[in-house]
């Protein structure tokens, strides 16, 4: 089986014309105006610092005169990196995590068997594709076992380990065949290519990657600040472990989305049998996603364009900030990352496959890829399903053959229907709480839809907005890198790949556009678009092989790469003690985030149970808690509305609380213009009437806008 013919790029000569002097010149000017307005930038959630401070800051002596090794941001990267006597506490985190890759790589290894790919793929290709099938497919098993109680810490680990056992059995018996046959003929040499010219892009690379992935790792393994994931892409884990099975939970609207990703914290949990530290190992997992989404772009690109365009375009992959953030918070977007470059290259395949049997296969990846994408959040059924669905469809219409339809359709089924099924059963609504008008739905009503869609739904159109979200998503955005508008352009002029580039810029300009005009502009939202952007980078650093261009692309990326290397090693792209005591952090890292309710926390005796009013970011709480979300039905409403003290004792006697912490700063900032809102009913009369009829003591005060309550016997 033959990959598609691309012709390669090729000097014409030596002899260097005006024409290609007025090009170089043209473009160098260019690049420079460019990289000097994204310089420029104020990073909006930097204190509006500019970003040529990190860079003039990131070398001693270089741009800033007297300015210390020590001193510069590469000084202080290497001082966190300093603690190397804690990473012994990291590697439980790390086995856990290895054996759970290790049996994603399996499952998927074998789904890949079960299509008969295996065969057509190279290395790369076969590990990249199996890690992200794998782990998909775990999710839904996960999702299975829980909903039928049979998660535990035990079970779940003999579950992996029988996986990764059949996966090596399968390996050792196909290296087995593999020698029985003849030996082929050596690899002709490389034209012009001296000994050990091969190694040099992986050395390359690996220099230029080697200290974003190691802050990937140790970053990934701290515990996260994000208020997203305290609030349920780690809480919602957390209650399913505890709890020991996977169940609708009423209180927490987000816990009903698709958690296809989320089941990875969980299983992390049940193999180190701890919430906490699972949680870590399911993190470590999330930033394993970013170099297999790396590797998904280059093989992409190696098989479109060239190997130097593959190398190109994974390097402008990896140094980019936003991906680095994204491997170190437990966000999906990370995943899905891995998804939409996961599926240009299954749909490159799909395309330009002549098997039958083949072709097939790789729409049945397609389709399980695009299943996973939305398994990760809803929105991947615009960014994902419709464009690949719609290019099985286009295939399918071609051929004169039903079959890459077919194949896509079931493969994005066997991944979604399991969620979709789930809250079916939950809610009578497929995709709750999404499409309250269509399906309706228990739990939800007219109200919380509405409010729902003002926080949710699509914002304003006009022009002004458009030319915002441009330049937000080319420069403006903190965690952006120059790469992109500065190689992707120049895909265009690369010989033998521009349909693939002009396909690839369709995309991307369809992810923005459905970006821009269907949701609401939240930045992390447009970030499936990084992929394309990333293959079309690496055709476009490949256009030219004349020497003032390499030249050139060569500044381009050591500078991209120090200045974005410099801002993601600080504080303002993520958490970045990466070898600072584990256990130390686990009580000061939430502290840091909300003091108020960490020292609510450490004072409650052992067997309190806390009802936490306006604050849903409560991952970190070790106490048993009640709380909700600011979508859900606030729960000391329903207690209390309408009902005597001594009712509102006994329900809080039946819920077994002992104790009530409100968050007056939260709920008046959701109360606040342009916020979410928050129910008028909670004031501080109405706890004061508890306290004035012996429900609840006197509040004690525990911050500037909260109190905690003891419930009286």
């Amino acid at each position: 089986m033959k990959p598609a013919a691309v012709a390669p790029v090729r000097n014409r000569g030596r002899t260097i014309t005006f024409s290609a002097i007025a090009l170089l010149t043209v473009l160098t000017l260019a690049e420079v105006a460019w990289f000097t307005w994204f310089e420029r930038q104020p990073l909006p959630n930097g204190n509006n610092i500019p970003r040529w401070l990190f860079l003039a800051r990131a070398l001693p002596e270089v741009a800033v005169e007297g300015l210390t090794f020590s001193e510069s941001y590469l000084g202080l990267a290497l001082k966190e990196l300093a603690h190397v006597g804690n990473l012994p506490q990291r590697l439980p985190v790390v086995a856990a995590a290895g054996l759970i890759a290790a049996t994603a790589l399996g499952l998927g290894g074998m789904i890949l068997r079960a299509l008969r790919l295996c065969g057509s793929l190279s290395p790369g290709e076969r590990w990249g594709a199996a890690f992200g099938l794998g782990a998909s497919g775990l999710g839904v098993l996960t999702l299975l076992l829980g909903r039928l109680g049979l998660l535990a810490p035990w079970p779940v680990r003999i579950g992996l380990g029988l996986i990764v056992a059949a996966e090596l059995v399968l390996l050792v018996r196909e290296w087995n065949e593999r020698q029985k046959k003849p030996a082929t003929s050596a690899a002709p040499a490389i034209p012009g290519g001296k000994p050990g010219s091969r190694a040099l892009p992986y050395v390359g690379t690996a220099v230029i990657i080697g200290p974003f992935l190691v802050m990937m790792v140790l970053g990934s393994m701290l515990p996260t600040i994000d208020f997203d994931a305290l609030e349920y892409h780690l809480q919602g884990p957390k209650e399913y472990y505890q709890a020991g099975r996977i169940s609708f939970l009423e209180h927490n609207v987000y816990t009903s989305m698709p958690f296809n990703v989320e089941m990875l914290h969980l299983l992390g949990m049940e193999v180190l049998d701890d919430w906490w530290w699972g949680a870590l190992a399911g993190q470590l997992l999330i930033a394993a996603h970013a170099p297999m989404a790396a590797l998904m772009i280059a093989q992409a690109v190696r098989r479109a364009g060239s190997p130097r365009a593959a190398w190109c375009a994974a390097v402008v992959y990896l140094t980019t900030p936003w991906v680095y953030r994204l491997a170190v918070l437990p966000y999906v977007e990370g995943p899905l990352g891995y998804d939409h470059a996961a599926l240009i290259w299954a749909g490159l395949r799909a395309w330009t496959e002549s098997g039958h049997l083949t072709r097939r296969g790789f729409w049945g990846v397609a389709g399980l890829l695009a299943g996973g994408a939305m398994a990760c959040k809803y929105p991947a059924l615009i960014s994902a399903v419709i464009p690949f669905g719609a290019l099985a469809l286009a295939d399918a219409v071609r051929r004169r053959c039903p079959w890459p339809l077919l194949a896509f359709t079931l493969g994005w089924a066997v991944v979604m229907t399991p969620w979709l099924a789930r809250n079916v059963v939950d809610t009578r609504n497929p995709v709750y709480p999404l499409a309250y008008k269509v399906f309706g739905g228990r739990y939800w009503n007219a109200a919380m839809d509405a409010k729902w869609s003002n926080g949710h739904g699509p914002k304003p159109i006009s022009r002004e907005e458009l030319w915002k979200s441009v330049r937000d998503v080319a420069g403006r955005s903190d965690w952006q890198s120059p790469l992109y508008v500065a190689l992707a352009p120049l895909a265009f002029l690369r010989r033998g790949s521009r349909r693939f580039a002009v396909v690839v810029a369709g995309y991307v300009v369809y992810l923005f556009l459905t970006w821009w005009l269907l949701t609401h502009r939240l930045d992390r939202f447009w970030l499936p678009l990084l992929p394309g952007l990333a293959i079309l980078a690496g055709l476009g650093a490949d256009w030219s092989r004349r020497l003032g261009w390499l030249i050139l692309l060569g500044l381009m990326i050591v500078v991209a790469t120090v200045a974005n290397l410099a801002y993601s090693s600080t504080a303002l792209t993520a958490l970045n003690q990466w070898t600072d005591d584990l256990r130390a952090l686990r009580t000061e890292v939430p502290r840091m985030l909300d003091p108020a309710l960490a020292q609510a926390d450490a004072s409650l005796p052992p067997g309190a149970k806390l009802l936490i009013v306006g604050q849903a970011a409560v991952f970190h709480v070790n106490h048993p808690i009640v709380y909700n979300t600011v979508f859900n039905h606030e729960t000391f409403e329903t207690l209390a509305k309408g009902r005597s003290p001594a009712e509102v004792r006994d329900a809080l006697k039946r819920l077994g609380v002992t104790h009530v912490f409100v968050d007056w700063f939260d709920i008046d900032r959701y109360r606040s213009p342009r916020n979410y809102g928050f129910t008028d009913f909670v004031q501080p009369a109405e706890f004061d009437r508890l306290v004035q009829a012996g429900v609840l003591a006197p509040a004690e005060p525990v911050g500037s806008r909260h109190e905690l309550y003891r419930v009286r016997p």
